[in-house]
């Protein structure tokens, strides 16, 4: 079966309208026109086969097997010479020129109304020149792009219906390389970025409707590196971040829309290395026969409670692990783990039960490290908490009266500022030694004749 050849007619060259002084210009024919009157005719004339020696594509071509070359249906031999296409109504569709088989100078194509669909331009079947692909009836540009030898060169041009610039970026060997600009409907900014060798490098700009910043970011070879901002759509500041290399190093800070603070989060970049990751509960317990039966009974799909209940005089505790990396943990490092009740582990003199709700594998690049902490809209504390390279060592939670609701790692405080939980070693022992050594009061002066 003949497969249909895609291809497409002779670039016409415009030539440039003579002064013609005293004589009153015609206005030009809208190109749909031929079209519209071709629809009212009885006969219709085929532009097709009136130039010697140029054959019909369908009919005296094909592709060659290998899809690279046009061939002649009969011979299958490389066509070199033109060949054109008509659409039903008998305007002409395409007329390209072909050498050894691959298309070679500059084509148009036609919609069926008679307007131009798209130039094209090859050197031996390879894109190579100016690219323009028009939009029906209107004529106005849909695109415009550069090649050499087969890559995009230069700068592309995308437009709208209104023919104004919709998206500008340039290429150099095909790469993106340079700005990449894309604009509304109104012909404002909505997007910038910056390309280096086909990695996004620099500035990343995000512009709202009315034209203001609403994200500020920067990028450095294809990953997030430095502060990185972001906006509430009138321009006050939403939040901030800092980055190195698409890993998060520094603050994470959020603001409500009155500029108070809403969160703030810290973390540290650290060496890529796989580890394990686990959410589980440990219970501790004082001997491997208590460690052995509390294991079955959990296994067994005994609650908790029931299992605790019937072993209460064993004194077992519970602890919760949080996402923590398994060779950093004192207690599971070292030892297998599986979904579920695990087997008894032995940490000094004691005997744990892992029960694994989520174990996942991870290459980290960050970890969590120091303060995190959010607040309600009208500035009181929320939750604040302590990471330990990606460990909760301490966490306060509290409700939108102040009352603490929950605590971990720590002694419970009111929520109030200055109960705030230190958030160094130095500051814990200062505020103990306030506490137990307060500044004695200094005597009264005594008066005149006692």
């Amino acid at each position: 079966m003949r497969i249909l050849v895609a291809l497409f007619c002779l670039f016409s060259l415009a030539v440039a309208a003579q002064p013609n002084f005293g004589v009153a210009k015609k206005e030009a024919v809208p190109c749909y026109q031929k079209a519209a009157d071709r629809s009212k005719a009885r006969y219709t004339e085929w532009e097709c086969g009136k130039i010697a020696g140029v054959v019909n594509c369908n009919e005296k071509l094909e592709m060659s097997q290998d899809g690279k070359r046009v061939v002649t249906s009969s011979q299958k031999m490389p066509f070199s010479g033109m060949c054109e296409t008509c659409h039903m109504n008998g305007i002409l569709e395409r007329r390209v020129t072909f050498v050894d088989g691959y298309a070679n100078g500059i084509d148009t194509t036609y919609y069926k109304s008679g307007c131009i669909m798209v130039i094209r331009s090859h050197v031996q079947g390879v894109e190579d020149g100016h690219w323009t692909y028009f939009n029906d009836s209107t004529q106005i540009p849909a695109w415009e792009k550069t090649y050499k030898l087969g890559q995009l060169e230069g700068p592309q041009l995308t437009y709208n219906a209104k023919g104004d610039t919709a998206k500008y970026e340039k290429y150099i060997q095909g790469v993106l390389n340079g700005p990449k600009i894309t604009y509304n409907s109104k012909g404002m900014r909505i997007k910038q970025v910056n390309y280096v060798k086909g990695l996004l490098d620099g500035p990343f700009l995000v512009f709202n409707n009315e034209g203001k910043i609403i994200e500020e970011l920067n990028f450095k070879e294809g990953k997030k590196h430095g502060v990185q901002h972001y906006y509430y759509d009138d321009g006050k500041l939403l939040r901030t971040e800092t980055w190195d290399m698409d890993s998060r190093n520094g603050e994470f800070k959020t603001l409500f829309y009155n500029q108070t603070i809403q969160s703030i989060e810290n973390y540290k970049k650290v060496t890529a290395k796989p580890n394990q990751y686990v959410y589980a509960e440990l219970f501790a317990c004082p001997s491997e026969a208590v460690a052995n039966a509390l294991g079955q009974m959990l296994y067994d799909k005994k609650t908790k409670k029931e299992a605790l209940d019937s072993l209460k005089d064993a004194n077992i505790v519970v602890t919760e692990v949080r996402g923590e990396a398994v060779s950093e943990n004192a207690i599971l490092k070292g030892n297998n783990l599986a979904k579920g009740v695990n087997r008894p582990i032995k940490s000094g003199k004691l005997y744990y039960i892992a029960v694994v709700s989520e174990l996942k594998s991870m290459t980290k690049t960050e970890v969590r490290e120091g303060l995190f902490e959010e607040r309600f809209p009208d500035g009181k504390l929320k939750s604040t908490a302590i990471y330990k390279k990606d460990v909760l060592v301490e966490e306060h939670v509290f409700d939108e009266q102040g009352r603490e609701i929950r605590t971990f790692g720590g002694t419970p405080n009111s929520g109030k500022e200055d109960d705030a939980m230190p958030t160094t070693t130095k500051q814990k022992k200062e505020k103990e030694k306030k506490k137990k050594d307060p500044k004695p009061k200094e005597p009264e002066p005594k008066k005149e004749g006692e």
